[in-house]
């Protein structure tokens, strides 16, 4: 993990001075896989920060009120609304225990087979937790909102603003499907009002997708036949539908790449830690495995010997489907230097790929190869 300096960090009161600042402006913190290790749900503390714009009053883990906060919906549907903060935090909650993973984590994986410019993550942009909020179905009911059949999306847009005037606004295009029957509009996180720095004080959330997808200080939803020709939609957050070379030139379109949108199946080991020196004898491997929670997960596979043989691991129940699964194994080893991988396999049959570089794309996106851990025994 890069760290540049501690500054950052010390500007966020209550945030762990631990995680690792990828970036200052805009701001991108980093949570170390041992700091997620025995937490079930990740603290709000520990919990990583990715922001693409900025946001004035949004550096604090403290809410912003909800008085005087308004979102609007407009677009395809029979009449515009204007809904304030304070009416949805009367209204009938449900909560979502999910996977919030930014879509650029492991990044510099992919760099490794060809340099690609952005935000440097390691693996560490990651955590599980509670968010709680506001079925956006049950926000149109309530105002007797029609939507037009020809609607396809909804383009959610976020308060905050450009570091320059060059940079265009911040807007993401989801699937109205998904939209209607997954989609809330947040207002707390892990059971407290859901911090300023998180997407305080009302956040778009649609378990089993990518984080940016998940639009921070929402303040419009507009229903739409087509996406978004946003830059961060049309041409950033997307990979290509076909499999690229590391390194192939390509120009994105909406027609050849899609969005960043649900996640990919995905596990990781978080005991022991990476180049853990270790008696020999037998130890506990554990970690976590998830996917978008369209599919169960059926199998996590344990190797020891680079892949030659797989061991069975003990997938444990989640809270949710999008929730991460732990995972558990116990191993007797001998003296020597070993890699071991974990990979998961969901009730179809998908599984990671050893090598995650086949997904290579200039965006650096989407990573899910096996994950990868050296460890010595003494």
């Amino acid at each position: 993990m890069k760290v540049r300096s501690a500054v950052a960090v010390d500007r966020i009161e209550g945030k762990d001075k631990r995680l690792g600042i990828l970036s200052e402006a805009p701001l991108v913190l980093e949570t170390p896989h041992n700091l997620l290790a025995g937490h079930a749900v990740t603290p709000k503390d520990l919990l990583f920060v990715r922001n693409v714009h900025h946001m004035p009053e949004g550096l604090t883990l403290n809410p912003l009120p909800l008085a005087n906060w308004e979102i609007e919906l407009s677009g395809l549907i029979d009449h515009s609304v204007l809904i304030g903060g304070e009416e949805l935090s009367k209204m009938e909650q449900i909560e979502y225990e999910m996977v919030l993973q930014c879509s650029g984590n492991g990044r510099s994986k992919f760099s490794e087979a060809f340099p690609i410019h952005g935000t440097p993550w390691g693996q560490g942009g990651i955590g599980n937790v509670r968010f709680s909020g506001v079925p956006l179905s049950a926000v149109l009911r309530q105002h007797n909102v029609t939507i037009d059949r020809e609607a396809r999306f909804l383009n959610a847009q976020g308060k905050d603003v450009a570091d320059d005037q060059r940079s265009p606004d911040f807007e993401h295009s989801l699937p109205l499907r998904d939209v209607l029957e997954k989609s809330i509009l947040a207002l707390k996180l892990n059971g407290e009002p859901l911090p300023a720095i998180h997407g305080g004080p009302v956040r778009l959330v649609t378990p089993g997708f990518y984080g940016t997808m998940h639009v921070k200080w929402l303040r419009r939803l507009s229903f739409e036949t087509t996406e978004s020709n946003n830059f961060y939609h049309a041409t950033e957050y997307r990979v290509p539908r076909e499999i690229l070379k590391p390194g192939e030139q390509f120009t994105f379109t909406m027609e050849n790449s899609v969005p960043t949108w649900k996640l990919r199946l995905m596990s990781f080991i978080f005991n022991p830690l990476p180049e853990a020196p270790l008696p020999a004898g037998r130890h506990l491997f554990s970690g976590v495995a998830f996917n978008d929670g369209s599919v169960p997960l059926e199998t996590l596979l344990v190797s020891f010997d680079h892949g030659h043989s797989w061991n069975q691991a003990t997938l444990h129940t989640s809270a949710s489907p999008y929730a991460w699964h732990p995972w558990t194994i116990h191993a007797e080893l001998k003296r020597g230097a070993y890699q071991v991988w974990c990979r998961a396999v969901d009730a179809l049959g998908c599984s990671q790929p050893l090598d995650g570089s086949i997904f290579w794309n200039p965006n650096g996106y989407e990573w899910n190869g096996v994950h990868r851990v050296n460890i010595t025994v003494e």
